[in-house]
């Protein structure tokens, strides 16, 4: 395409989707200066296979994936594309990862709050998160709340939603439902926002249902829910943060809490950490509660691990 020039390329770029121009372009990107002999053979030898009708034949994922689409049963072929670990096709939302939460938010903030729900439940829990912030306070509850009882939605509904999000971002050079929100997803965001934006949500999904406020609750895990942790369970995560961190993040915590960490401390360790705390002056809240979230976000990995074990709720039972 490089030796052909603009024109051709600019053709060749209308026939393809844009996963086979990112492939083309990066292998461009790569290529370092070639011999006008080597372009000459290469040019030569494909105009010949062309027209003398030579076969070529290309295997990978996406030849196996035709063959299974255009001769199997849908539910046949997503069974054995799943055991293979192919992607069933262009995942929506996807280049949603690498735009800013701030420009994400001017671009949507026009956008239905069904949509906003849709977009926010495809996302990272950080980053919906930042994104939830940057859009109006008011409209934050009822795009939690549709995420909330967002079940199955179509994938051609998804991917048209996405062709359309996608035409705002130039800058950024059988079909079944897909489960993308339910209450787990919007704890998760929760879990992620600052305190205020937390706590102001919550109370207005409150006013509205009383049981999604508590259901989505008994899925959050904060700060000082770390106090219900055994002692076994907070020497792990002792293990994973540092006194710095712990510092911070204990000053203004309740005395239960302060007194949780300290009796899982060395003598030593505890002594040091208290002694910083009397004589640490005023400190920004965002601080404090940013190493707070970042000793909340520790615990959720390890839980993940299964290193520690949090009770959620009154269902869980341990024998």
């Amino acid at each position: 395409m490089l030796a052909m020039g603009d024109k051709f390329t600019s053709e060749m770029f209308k026939r393809m989707d844009r996963t086979e121009i990112t492939a083309v372009s990066r292998a461009m990107v790569d290529l370092d200066t070639v011999p006008q002999e080597t372009v000459e053979e290469v040019v030569r030898d494909y105009h010949k296979a062309l027209v003398t009708g030579q076969d070529m034949i290309q295997g990978g994922g996406d030849a196996v994936k035709r063959l299974l689409t255009k001769n199997l049963d849908p539910e046949t072929a997503k069974y054995i594309m799943d055991a293979l670990n192919l992607d069933h096709g262009p995942a929506p939302f996807r280049e949603l990862g690498n735009v800013s939460p701030r420009i994400l938010s001017q671009i949507l903030r026009n956008e239905h709050p069904q949509t906003l729900a849709l977009i926010l439940g495809h996302l990272h829990p950080d980053q919906a998160a930042e994104l939830l912030q940057n859009l109006p306070s008011g409209v934050r509850p009822e795009i939690l709340m549709r995420l909330a009882r967002l079940e199955a939605v179509p994938e051609d509904t998804l991917m048209e939603v996405d062709k359309v999000l996608q035409s705002q971002l130039i800058a950024m050079g059988g079909k079944e439902g897909k489960k993308v929100g339910g209450v787990q997803a919007v704890a998760e965001i929760l879990n992620a926002v600052d305190r205020a934006t937390e706590e102001e949500v919550l109370s207005e999904i409150e006013e509205e249902s009383a049981q999604m406020a508590e259901e989505i609750r008994n899925l959050m895990f904060v700060f000082d829910d770390i106090k219900g942790l055994d002692d076994r369970h907070i020497r792990e995560l002792l293990k994973e943060i540092s006194n710095e961190d712990l510092t911070m993040a204990l000053k203004g915590a309740s005395e239960d809490l302060q007194e949780k960490f300290f009796s899982n401390l060395s003598e030593r360790a505890a002594t040091m950490i208290r002694e910083d705390l009397e004589i640490m002056g005023p400190v920004r809240l965002s601080d404090v509660e940013g190493a707070q979230q970042s000793i909340v976000k520790t615990v959720r990995r390890l839980e993940v691990e299964n290193r520690i074990q949090i009770s959620r709720g009154s269902g869980d039972v341990f024998v």
